[in-house]
């Protein structure tokens, strides 16, 4: 269960990386590591949180089994590029995944860059 001052932690997150990334997220998701989502701030309303939580964790559990197979030992971040240009930007962050979704042709360096400053340890 989430504490209310891990929410309000993550809250401020989710703010942060929005405003910062000058308009090139679209959505934010924060999900838990069993699939519930968490929180989420989005402009497009066929964003169904649930939904993406869900595949969020399946997507996450596939990458941990094939990164195991290869005898890794995890991973961090991982970037999907869709058809029409946007990304979807997932990171591991205090057991949880952040999920971005980005305008088409983002400036994607600097939306790395944003997450980097906001997730890293």
């Amino acid at each position: 269960m989430i504490t209310r001052t891990e929410e309000r932690l993550l809250a401020g997150l989710v703010r942060a990386i929005r405003i910062n990334s000058r308009g090139w997220v679209d959505a934010i998701e924060v999900v838990s590591e069993d699939g519930m989502p968490i929180l989420h701030e989005n402009d497009n309303p066929s964003f169904n949180s649930e939904h993406v939580a869900a595949a969020t964790a399946a997507v996450c559990g596939a990458i941990t089994a094939v990164i195991e197979l290869m005898g890794a030992k995890g991973y961090k971040r991982f970037n999907i590029q869709l058809e029409d240009g946007r990304h979807i930007l997932i990171r591991q962050y205090r057991g949880y995944y952040v999920v971005c979704v980005t305008k088409p042709n983002p400036n994607l360096g600097y939306v790395e860059i944003v997450l980097e400053a906001y997730l890293s340890e």
